[in-house]
């Protein structure tokens, strides 16, 4: 019998151990774009920032990339054809999704995928977050590029074989957290509560999840990064998933819409 109690406790810590894991880049995805031409048979491309699942069809990323007149939709100079797709690091791909609701003031983007995929990990969101919280954040910074693909043109159609995307992980600490206007080329948020955490970042991770060490959930996403150069004496700031939790929740409630198609 205390054998049995014994065996109890460990599969009850085992469980514990498993439920508070931290968030891994097998949450994260990116989106891949890939501008190619059928006469030349050439194409180029690779991450264009960084997307976490909230259920298993509604995804988080960053608005800055994302808006109604991007060109992530459009083939580079040079190019006749484009094809977008989220992918992980893992190899899996999704080609059927996009952006259902756009947050420009809080620089949110929401989207969903038709139905949920096997690879797809949901992300536990947490709205608690303090000055001096150790944290960190998941990515696919664009300077990387792709490592490792495959790829061939068949007829009109670009047919991916083999792709490997890596995923970053930078960490830190909140550094502050203040009320502040900031603005961009394509970012204005204005009087919003924001996170600031005490290192730089890349252009790539915008839209990826700012995770709290200690309980391994999201405490916010990506924004406000430096454009090309990583700059060490320039902190990066995350939205906080306290302010868009509800906006978050209340887009997951809504019928499905095909909304922007990727």
């Amino acid at each position: 019998m205390k054998q049995l109690a014994s065996y109890l406790v460990v599969v009850v810590v085992l469980l514990s151990s498993c439920t508070s894991q931290a968030l891994s880049s097998d949450h994260v995805w990116t989106i891949v774009k890939l501008s190619y031409d059928p006469v030349t048979r050439k194409a180029e491309g690779g991450s264009c920032g960084s997307v976490f699942f909230v259920s298993e069809t509604t995804f988080v990323t960053a608005h800055h990339g994302n808006e109604l007149n991007s060109t992530i939709l459009k083939p580079n100079a040079g190019y006749s054809r484009v094809r977008v797709f989220l992918a992980n690091t893992k190899g899996d791909t999704i080609d059927d999704f996009w952006i259902t609701k756009r947050v420009p003031e809080y620089d949110l983007a929401i989207g969903r995928i038709s139905r949920p995929h096997s690879a797809i990990r949901v992300c536990p969101l947490q709205t608690e977050l303090s000055v001096g919280d150790d944290v960190y954040n998941i990515g696919f910074p664009t300077d990387q590029g792709v490592p490792d693909y495959s790829l061939r043109i068949d007829g009109e159609k670009l047919i991916v074989q083999r792709i490997s995307m890596k995923a970053f992980v930078q960490k830190g600490t909140v550094k502050a957290i203040e009320r502040m206007s900031l603005n961009s080329e394509s970012i204005s948020l204005q009087g919003k509560t924001l996170a600031v955490l005490d290192y730089s970042s890349r252009d790539g991770f915008s839209g990826g999840p700012l995770v709290s060490r200690k309980t391994g959930k999201v405490v916010g996403f990506m924004s406000f990064v430096i454009p090309k150069k990583f700059d060490p004496n320039t902190q990066v700031v995350a939205v906080r998933m306290a302010d868009i939790k509800s906006i978050i929740e209340e887009e997951e409630d809504q019928p499905e819409d095909p909304g922007d198609k990727q």
